[in-house]
């Protein structure tokens, strides 16, 4: 089933690169996609096998009999050679056969990808989506108070601030929380947001930063602690699906997914709102000014989708780091989705469906970035996604 539903997304994926960009780069790409896969997943086998120990023993138990491991390394072809073996994989895989999740226990891996695959897939959508709309917005905001006349930071600013930093030395927790927020952060946004200026631009940069200095399980194990222990505001119950109701499925995956987005959201702001300093400052802008354009239709209409080539080739490449990140925020969150289980198939040495992984992991990477530059097409029409210049 899970198979039959990456290869008809493959397939109308195909058609419809064919209709935009032409026969030849749909089959330049299917050949680069096809080369990618085999090496990613032969180096995947090789170095399986480079790590020390028995794989059998490690899936059976150190209390199995030497009949029970050497059937183990029968079935599972590692009495074989490395290519061998791959090709073992590779046919079972193309014949439909994913094989154990587990050899021990014998659950099937199309089992595992049903019932866990849609948990890490939701949390992936949920996050990337968080992260492009806090992103794109700071973004285009920055980008354009860069360019404004810097405005004088108001004086009563100065008392509000030093009464934020004296509650630092004589209270914590929420309250310190909540006196940081309401007295300070509120007033600076409604200031920088009414006025705006390049002390704005530098207040978001500056967070960005911060925030991409911070790794991605330190967001998560801080937001559990403030969020599911000492607030209760997300319950530590695992993912619930839409049979559930809506109102279950989000409120399982909220906290984990915002995790997820804030670790990625930083460079996304930062791209754009380089590319779009860089075009504001271009002549077509002048131009577009000296006709009377509204900096809100230059903004949208004539910078923002060409600042956004840059953003849509990050979101394609980050794939790799937001899977990574996704299996830290499973694994802090309970959330039992494919990163845990691929955590405890590496522990267990289970070759057959790390591989399998691996491949699925890597078709939705270039599934991924093959969508992107046909998109190109669409944000910008000098762009030819059949160009290889």
């Amino acid at each position: 089933m899970v198979l039959a539903l990456i290869l008809i997304a493959f397939a109308i994926l195909a058609i419809w690169v064919v209709r935009v960009a032409g026969w030849r780069f749909a089959l330049q790409r299917l050949g680069g996609s096809s080369l990618i896969i085999v090496l990613v997943t032969f180096a995947t086998t090789w170095l399986l096998r480079q790590v020390p120990g028995d794989p059998c023993l490690t899936a059976l138990g150190t209390g199995a009999n030497q009949e029970a491991v050497d059937l183990c390394r029968l079935e599972r072809g590692l009495d074989k050679n490395v290519f061998a073996q791959y090709w073992s994989w590779a046919r079972d895989v193309l014949s439909g056969d994913l094989g154990f999740a587990f050899y021990k226990n014998r659950e099937t891996l199309s089992n595992v990808l049903q019932a866990r695959g849609p948990r890490s897939f939701w949390l992936f959508v949920y996050g990337q989506t968080i992260a492009l709309l806090i992103s794109v917005p700071l973004g285009i905001w920055s980008a354009y108070q860069a360019n404004r006349v810097p405005r004088k930071i108001p004086v009563w600013l100065l008392p509000i601030f030093l009464v934020a930093t004296l509650a630092l030395a004589i209270t914590g927790g929420w309250t310190l929380s909540a006196i940081i927020v309401l007295a300070v952060l509120v007033p600076l946004a409604i200031f920088y947001g009414l006025r705006g200026g390049p002390a704005g631009d530098a207040l978001v940069n500056t967070s960005a930063f911060a925030l991409l200095s911070i790794p991605v399980f330190v967001i998560g194990e801080t937001f559990r602690y403030i969020f599911a222990i000492e607030r209760d505001w997300y319950d530590l119950i695992g993912y619930r699906s839409w049979g559930d109701g809506v109102g279950a499925h989000l409120s399982s995956v909220w906290l984990p997914a915002l995790v997820l987005g804030l670790s990625v959201t930083p460079v996304y702001l930062r791209l754009l709102r380089s590319d779009m300093i860089q075009n504001l400052q271009q002549d077509f802008v002048a131009v577009a000014k000296a006709k009377g354009m509204s900096n809100r239709h230059i903004l949208f209409r004539h910078v923002l989708r060409p600042s956004t080539l840059t953003l849509l080739t990050v979101a394609g490449l980050n794939i790799a780091q937001i899977i990574n990140g996704a299996i830290v925020v499973e694994f802090i969150y309970d959330y039992d989705g494919m990163g845990s289980y691929l955590i405890a198939a590496v522990a267990r040495r289970e070759f057959f469906p790390i591989q399998t992984l691996v491949a699925l992991v890597a078709a939705l990477f270039v599934f991924a970035n093959t969508l992107i530059d046909v998109v190109y097409t669409t944000v910008d029409p000098r762009v030819s996604a059949g160009d290889d210049k």
